[in-house]
């Protein structure tokens, strides 16, 4: 049944509301020894720096048959992950990597099994692989692999500018009350979340056993391929052809896959650029991610 006169569908109002409820502390703790066991086939985790793509990776693989997803990020519907805006610090953890970053132990068994009935609330209870995208999720790979087993972790790397322009444009740390900015991050404070993304998960993937890189850039100009060889890195069928064609709403932009760094670009000036090779230089010429050209809007 489709939304008529801008109604939901009576069949989802219950879990609309069931989802918000789970959002908040209170529900959290409420609903947490109502939740059940979650064993399924495989954990799958998407990681990645802020701004990279994840989101709509996420609603791709969301449209696997095999594959469950959250209504959100799991940070969002448990009290036993630690979030970076809990510090102040909007969509950047990188200035709170001691608070967010969890080591493996026996001394972490109960977050852990509070965790997983909290996410059992808001999970659909038939699909045998569950997936889950939270960006703290890259500074605690080897936390994830030891407690959430077996665990697959699919990095999505972007363009450095790009996503550095990202993060300044959507993350608002004077909602969090942050002490040291009162309005937008400087870019390169953004441009050094996006390096420090990366140097995390490249000193953590030597103890991930099932670890799988692709690129932003090659998801949008290859959608089928880069999605057929993460399927293959799953062990799963392919996803349909025909789903690689339609729009996707991320963020509130509706749009086919298209590469959008060329409008990330265009918000940069020539002293952003250099101040984004200042903080991450060694990053950037490692991936290839050439100076924008910021008189025709891109490289």
């Amino acid at each position: 049944m489709g939304i008529v006169d801008g109604l939901l569908p009576i069949g989802e109002v219950p879990r609309r509301l069931r989802n918000q409820f789970m959002r908040g502390r209170f529900g959290q703790r409420l609903m947490a020894p109502f939740g059940r066991e979650l064993k399924p086939e495989r954990w799958i985790f998407i990681v990645g720096c802020y701004n990279s793509g994840t989101t709509l990776l996420k609603d791709m693989l969301a449209g696997h048959p095999a594959i469950g997803v959250l209504p959100g990020e799991g940070v969002k519907f448990t009290d036993a992950l630690p979030r970076p805006e809990e510090f102040g610090w909007n969509r950047m953890w990188c200035r709170c990597l001691d608070d967010v970053r969890l080591q493996p132990g026996v001394e972490m068994e109960g977050r852990v099994e509070r965790i997983k009935r909290q996410w059992s609330i808001v999970y659909p209870k038939d699909r045998r692989n569950l997936l889950e995208k939270s960006i703290p999720n890259a500074a605690r790979m080897p936390f994830l692999q030891v407690h959430f087993s077996p665990a697959y972790f699919i990095y999505l790397m972007r363009d450095g500018y790009a996503a550095a322009e990202g993060i300044r444009r959507k993350a608002r740390p004077w909602l969090w009350k942050n002490s040291a900015y009162s309005s937008a991050y400087p870019i390169e404070l953004c441009a050094e979340q996006w390096a420090e993304t990366d140097r995390v998960i490249g000193e953590d993937r030597g103890e991930i056993e099932h670890f799988l890189q692709v690129s932003y850039e090659e998801l949008a100009a290859k959608p089928v391929e880069v999605m057929g060889r993460i399927t293959d890195f799953l062990g799963l069928p392919p996803l349909a052809d025909e789903m690689m064609g339609q729009r996707w709403k991320v963020h509130g932009v509706e749009s086919p896959i298209r590469n959008m760094n060329e409008e990330s670009f265009a918000q940069l000036s020539a002293e952003d650029v250099d101040a984004i090779e200042e903080a991450a230089g060694p990053a950037l010429v490692r991936y290839g991610y050439g100076r924008p050209d910021l008189e025709s809007g891109g490289e």
